[in-house]
């Protein structure tokens, strides 16, 4: 058997001292770059698995355990609908195979990069999360599997995203064939800079999530070819609860009252744009028209009942876990959605 290689053995490597090898993984703001970056050459090359909660592993080099990241809060993980089916996939796949799940919260960089350098786990499954970050770089200095989830990360083992261009794009078709023609898209956060309102063309542009990029560009795409251009469209960016989209929903109305025609990123946002059009009086599906993407059960209860493009978060967390337990090289799988039409966009013929 191999013998595991140690932090000393990558600072004798790289001419340093213990101590700072370690401080290059667990506070690299007190190592210069270039000696930062002479550490992890030599951790690549010697195959350094990371910082001592590595020696604590089982003989079999195996933590039995996955870590999440989630961009937002913990708390996040826990109410979001659609992060809580994820987890849900996660979770049975992990369980089919004994083996736990760590939670790690991107919210607060420095506290994340820490628990990554810190966290006794065989793969990393990444959500919703740009690879141009500090704690992506961390993950991949722990030389282990890491998967994203709908989003995009240079040199990822594996990738499970929804075809949201299509999503978006079939949700705007379906508006329009229900007869819509003055539209408002009601956005997620295009980056990772907070700002919700309405969005300039510089905003518009300056989209950093896949997941907008790509709902955005579906949306243009149908209404473009129904001769309906993005300059046509009133753009407002939401955070994703219901309780900040109705109130955005709100002055959207009474700004455009014309709109009759409303794409939500999210069902969680449409709920909220459902409640607002029916506390001002507007009559939906009548004179205004909503479309979510997700297909939360929540959906269901909403008065209408929201129409939306499904897609399976539990089957895309469980693959997303089996991609990152398997041994097999990693791929890219894209999911797709269904139309779920309801009360939102179309009367009742009953």
């Amino acid at each position: 058997m191999a013998k595991r290689v140690k932090l000393l053995d990558v600072a004798k490597a790289a001419g340093v001292s213990q101590g700072t090898a370690s401080n290059a993984f667990g506070k690299p703001d007190l190592v210069r770059p270039e000696v930062r970056e002479r550490i992890f050459e030599a951790a690549r090359e010697l195959g350094y698995r990371g910082p001592h909660v590595m020696a604590r592993m089982l003989r079999t080099g195996k933590a039995g355990a996955l870590g999440v990241v989630f961009p937002d809060n913990l708390e996040y993980a826990f109410t979001d609908p659609v992060a809580i089916e994820l987890l849900r996939g996660i979770g049975r796949e992990c369980a089919r195979h004994g083996v736990n799940v760590m939670i790690i919260s991107a919210e607060n960089p420095e506290q994340a990069i820490a628990a990554v350098n810190n966290a006794a786990v065989d793969a990393f499954l990444v959500h919703c999360y740009s690879d141009n970050n500090d704690i992506i770089a961390a993950i991949q200095r722990r030389n282990q599997p890491l998967i994203s989830i709908d989003t995009d990360i240079a040199g990822a083992a594996g990738t499970v995203v929804l075809d949201d261009f299509a999503a978006a794009k079939n949700a705007a078709r379906h508006l329009l064939d229900c007869g819509a023609s003055k539209f408002a898209i009601l956005s997620l956060q295009a980056t990772e800079h907070d700002h919700f309102g309405p969005m300039s063309p510089n905003r518009l542009g300056a989209a950093s999530h896949r997941v907008v990029r790509e709902r955005l560009a579906g949306y243009h795409a149908a209404l473009e070819a129904a001769g309906i251009t993005a300059s046509d469209v009133v753009h407002i960016e939401c955070d994703n609860q219901s309780e900040q989209s109705a109130q955005m929903t709100t002055a959207l109305l009474a700004d455009h009252p014309e709109i009759n025609g409303i794409l939500a990123m999210s069902d969680v946002i449409a709920i909220g744009a459902i409640d607002a059009a029916r506390a001002i009086g507007r009559n939906v599906p009548g004179d205004l028209k909503v479309i979510g993407i997700d297909g939360i059960v929540a959906g269901e209860r909403t008065d209408p009942p929201l129409t939306t493009m499904h897609q399976d978060s539990v089957e895309k967390g469980r693959l997303a876990a089996e991609m990152a337990l398997s041994d097999e090289p990693g791929k890219t799988i894209t999911l797709q959605t269904s139309l779920l039409l309801r009360g939102s966009t179309q009367e009742s013929s009953g």
